[in-house]
C-alpha cells in the first residue's frame, strides 16, 4: 500500500536513517530504500537527500508534509471507527506535554486507562508550547498540555501558573517577600531558550519589562544551575519550579502574573482520543 509506504517515509525523517528505519520495521535496508524509491517514482521528484552522514528531505518533500500527515490522521480515524464498532480494542494516542511535572499524574492516568482499554497505546513527547501547537495541527498529536495559545482548536483549562523569580541566595532582592518584574530589567537576567518564544518572554513584554539579559540557557535545569552559581536572575513558571537549592530563592514577582495551562486538541479526534479526554480533563483534580 502507498499508505504504508507514506509511513516508511516519516519515519526516515524522524530517524534520518535508511538502517534505523529498517531496524525499528522490520526491513532491511534496501527494502526502505525501495520503499522510498518507489514512491519517488510516483511523485515524480526526489523526496530525499541521500549523504553519507543521513538523509535530508527535499523542498518538495517538505512540502508534502502536510498533506501526508492528512492522509495518514485519517486512515487512522478510519481504522479506529472500525475498531470502536468492534469495542475500541485497539487504538493509537499521541500527547505532547510543555511540562515535565505533568508526566507522574498522565501516566496514572493512562495506566488507569489501559485496564480498561489494554489495546490502547500511548506515545508522549515533550517540547515548547508553540511546537506542540504546530505538532497538533499536523495531526501528529491528539493531546497537547501547555500554556494557552490562540488558535483553531478547543481548548479546555486546567490551572493557572504563576510566574516566579529565581534569585541567588546572596543577592539583595533574595530577602524580599516578592520580587517587583522590573527587577529583571536592573538585576542581571539569565534567558532561556533564546529565540523561542516562551511565556517568560510573553509576560516580560506585556509588562514592558526589557530584561538586562547577560547570559542564555538551553533549559531550565541549567538555568537553575546558573542562578545558583550567583550568575544571575531567571523568571519562570511555577510548574517550572521542580528544583531546590540552599542558594536559590524562589519567590514570587508583583504585580501578580500567571499563565493559563490546559489541554488543546482539534474537533476531528480518533475514536480512542475521545474516548480518553475525559479522562485526561480529570487531571485538573491532581495537579
Amino acid at each position: 500500500m502507498e499508505k504504508d509506504k507514506l509511513r516508511i517515509l516519516l519515519q526516515v525523517l524522524e530517524d534520518q536513517s535508511f538502517s534505523a528505519t529498517a531496524q525499528k520495521l522490520g526491513y532491511t535496508p534496501s527494502g526502505i530504500s525501495r520503499a522510498i524509491t518507489a514512491l519517488e517514482d510516483t511523485f515524480g521528484f526526489p523526496l530525499l537527500i541521500r549523504k553519507a552522514n543521513g538523509v535530508k528531505p527535499t523542498a518538495a518533500c517538505l512540502a508534502l508534509l502536510p498533506e501526508i500527515h492528512e492522509i495518514l490522521h485519517h486512515e487512522d480515524l478510519l481504522f479506529q471507527k472500525a475498531q470502536e464498532i468492534n469495542g475500541l480494542s485497539i487504538g493509537s494516542i499521541t500527547i505532547g506535554t510543555a511540562y515535565s511535572r505533568f508526566c507522574g499524574p498522565l501516566q496514572n492516568r493512562i495506566q488507569s486507562f489501559q485496564q480498561t482499554y489494554p489495546g490502547i497505546t500511548f506515545h508522549i513527547t515533550s517540547g515548547f508550547s508553540n511546537d506542540l501547537c504546530d505538532q497538533l495541527l499536523a495531526h501528529t498529536l491528539d493531546f497537547i498540555l501547555i500554556g494557552k495559545r490562540l488558535g483553531q482548536w478547543q481548548w479546555h483549562p486546567i490551572k493557572e501558573s504563576p510566574m516566579m523569580a529565581w534569585v541567588p541566595a546572596h543577592f539583595d532582592l533574595a530577602n524580599q517577600h516578592t520580587i517587583p518584574i522590573q527587577s529583571f530589567a536592573q538585576e542581571p537576567y539569565i534567558e532561556i531558550y533564546a529565540g523561542t518564544d516562551t511565556d517568560n518572554k510573553r509576560i516580560l513584554k506585556q509588562n514592558h519589562v526589557q530584561p538586562n539579559i547577560q547570559m542564555h540557557a538551553t533549559d531550565s535545569y541549567t538555568a537553575f544551575a546558573m542562578v545558583e552559581a550567583g550568575f544571575g536572575m531567571v523568571l519562570n513558571e511555577e510548574e517550572n519550579c521542580v528544583f531546590q537549592s540552599p542558594n536559590v530563592k524562589i519567590l514570587p514577582v508583583t504585580p501578580t502574573q500567571t499563565i493559563e495551562i490546559g489541554i488543546a486538541y482539534l474537533d476531528d479526534l480518533t475514536p480512542a482520543a475521545k474516548r480518553f479526554l475525559p479522562v485526561l480533563k480529570e487531571m485538573v483534580d491532581v495537579l
